[in-house]
């Protein structure tokens, strides 16, 4: 990061319970954990509305942006990017994206839940408080990880989200419109 403190990230509508509930455990239970071993780490939770309850606690080293026009602009120097969803609904698409962006990954299991991607590989799976920070802080510490986890998962959604699998689908569905519109003509 630019003033050299380490950062983790968190981006989701903060008026969507399960990301208030992920992000107050987070909060309470993991960050003083990670805070213990990296006295300097910020948290960014990246999202409109956080309920003031929580964005006014005042807790070290945790700020609130609300609404922001783009996610990369907070996102882009974090060392970790945070998924500590304890209860499930939704789709999972902050994964992906945070991927695309070339971030590290930290996800409960709910947080990644229905995603065909590898633990160790592709992001740190980590359930319970001590896991979670245990896994915040080796991405912290460990350059060589965040760059390994960073490549491959954001070669696995290049593969098969990227602008060239979106083209060549859209172009197969347009392909079938035209023939079936030529069919009833």
């Amino acid at each position: 990061p630019a003033d050299g403190r380490p950062t983790v990230v968190f981006t989701g509508s903060m008026d969507w319970e399960a990301n208030v509930d992920g992000i107050r455990f987070y909060i309470d239970e993991v960050w003083p954990r990670v805070r213990a071993q990296s006295p300097n780490a910020q948290l960014r939770v990246v999202g409109r509305n956080p309920p003031a309850a929580l964005a006014e606690r005042g807790v070290e080293g945790v700020s609130f942006t609300g609404f922001v026009d783009d996610v990369r602009e907070h996102a882009r120097d974090a060392q970790a990017f945070i998924i500590p969803l304890r209860v499930g609904g939704g789709t999972r698409i902050k994964a992906f994206e945070a991927m695309a962006m070339g971030l590290p990954v930290v996800s409960t299991t709910i947080g990644i839940e229905g995603l065909d991607v590898d633990d160790g590989t592709h992001f740190l799976r980590a359930d319970g408080a001590e896991a979670l920070a245990d896994a915040t802080l080796k991405l912290i510490a460990d350059g060589a990880l965040r760059l390994k986890l960073s490549r491959a998962a954001r070669e696995l959604v290049e593969a098969r989200f990227g602008h060239r699998v979106a083209a060549e689908a859209f172009g197969h569905i347009l392909l079938e419109a035209a023939e079936a519109a030529g069919t009833r003509a």
